[in-house]
């Protein structure tokens, strides 16, 4: 896996390959289609990085919005063992950076159903609060934050 710069090509390969939580995610939260949500993501974000899998086709797609941090990924974002340990190693040097070069806070909301986010998420040093109903659909959301 490597951190590359996202690309119309890139943001494309993403929005069309967008797994299923994520779908689900951006839908309960926003309303929106996958694609919809990756393209704006990127378009809105003042920080933003692909994630390329070892193969070199792009798994993933990140950035930073104010102090709204998020990730938006394929099913091969964690596809394989080496995908795992280099996207769990790669985005807690990503946050520790973040928090180190001037961001104070970072925060964002993610689907209460979606465990593996959540775990992901406490790796990486977040704190989790308590599932609450958020969006148009009421869905349960955590809110989760980290501070320098």
């Amino acid at each position: 896996m490597k951190w590359s710069e996202p690309t119309s090509a890139r943001v494309q390969h993403i929005a069309i390959h967008l797994r299923y939580q994520d779908e689900l995610e951006v839908l309960y939260s926003h309303g929106l289609a996958g694609k919809d949500a990756v393209e704006r993501s990127w378009k809105n974000s003042a920080i933003c990085r692909c994630i390329d899998g070892d193969d070199g086709r792009p798994v993933g797609i990140c950035g930073v919005n104010g102090s709204a941090i998020w990730l938006l990924g394929t099913d091969g974002l964690l596809a394989t063992p080496s995908h795992r340990r280099q996207f769990i190693r790669g985005g807690r040097e990503w946050v520790d950076g973040l928090l180190a070069g001037g961001h104070d806070f970072l925060e964002n909301w993610a689907l209460a159903s979606n465990r593996a986010t959540l775990r992901w998420l406490t790796h990486l040093g977040f704190q989790i609060d308590t599932p609450q109903p958020r969006g148009r659909s009421a869905q349960l959301f955590c809110h989760f934050w980290r501070a320098a």
